[in-house]
């Protein structure tokens, strides 16, 4: 495996936009070549040398045997591992927005926080986060039909609002609590809540929600069976009876409206 390592070199105050940050554009660049990839910061045109140190291997390899590891507050750099395909990305620190946007393959593992709309699109590969997100995770950006279409992503702390909005495949899981509205117009995929979260599947069609903590469901769902999943009682809800959806939910505690 080749390993790159890109550590933050000073501080960033205007966030820069660094999509060319995946094994897909790096992993048959010499050191030099990564050095000189194009980053964004406001209107001006800078390179990756300009705000980071880059070392590892010199020999190029294939994307699927790249290794990219990020040390630092990358909490203002957005776009990274945007549309990967193959490799690994691994970030020491916290991770702006945008992170696995559009990814179809490969590890994006972030051991710390990430922001807004992380793995927006995503339809492959696999999200590990072991802090908290923020907004829109596994959603789709303004306008879009469908957010996530495939893969998986894996929360190990809480997210916030709209987790996974315009949901189509894939699965999320979120180990802590999920803040209002998620799987909002979902039309497949599985959402898994540990923690607990409010009004989740609205507008909802089709798709699977489960909330192991407390929830409040809107009033537009049929309620059918209890059942049992891996030793915990659920109640089943059926809808959005609003779009004559088939979505199911499944709540361990429900609130009453």
């Amino acid at each position: 495996m080749r390993s790159i390592t890109i550590r933050l070199s000073r501080s960033i105050l205007i966030s820069l936009e660094a999509e060319n940050i995946t094994p897909d554009k790096i992993a048959l660049l010499t050191l030099s070549q990564i050095r000189s990839l194009n980053v964004w910061q406001g209107n001006r045109k800078m390179h990756l040398e300009d705000f980071f140190q880059i070392e590892g291997d010199e020999s190029t390899a294939r994307p699927d045997e790249t290794v990219v590891r990020l040390e630092g507050d990358f909490s203002r750099v957005k776009r990274i591992a945007e549309s990967m395909s193959s490799g690994i990305v691994e970030v020491y620190g916290n991770i702006g927005m945008h992170a696995g946007a559009k990814m179809n393959g490969g590890l994006l593992r972030i051991q710390g926080d990430a922001g807004d709309w992380l793995g927006r699109e995503m339809h492959g590969g696999k999200i590990i986060v072991s802090g908290n997100v923020g907004n829109y995770a596994g959603s789709g950006y303004r306008g879009e039909k469908c957010g996530m279409r495939g893969g998986e992503i894996e929360i190990l702390g809480s997210t916030g609002a709209y987790l996974g909005e315009h949901m189509c495949g894939g699965s999320i899981i979120v180990h802590g609590d999920a803040g209002d509205f998620p799987g909002a117009v979902n039309q497949g995929g599985t959402i898994f809540i540990g923690g607990s979260t409010f009004l989740p599947g609205a507008e909802m069609t089709t798709g699977t929600i489960t909330v192991k903590g407390h929830a409040r469901l809107t009033p537009s769902y049929q309620k059918m069976e209890a059942l049992s999943i891996e030793g915990v009682e659920y109640q089943k809800f059926v809808g959005d009876m609003v779009e004559n959806g088939k979505g199911e939910i499944f709540l361990a505690n429900v609130q009453s409206p």
